[in-house]
């Protein structure tokens, strides 16, 4: 299975969202910076905790 990746979040809690779900931040071939998951699962889970941090909780 190919990587998910999404557009780059200059937002501190996006980027710890992105830590807690084991994804990481990679580089395009020209060098643009982006959210990377290894599978849908944490892309998912990524999904869930900024959801919840946006209605004022957290997963």
């Amino acid at each position: 299975m190919n990587p998910i990746k999404i557009v780059f979040s200059q937002n501190p809690i996006d980027q710890q969202h992105l830590g807690k779900t084991g994804g990481s931040i990679t580089f395009t071939s020209n060098g643009h910076p982006v959210f990377q998951f290894e599978n849908r699962a944490q892309y998912e889970l990524y999904l869930r905790l900024k959801k919840a941090g946006e209605q004022g909780g957290e997963e």
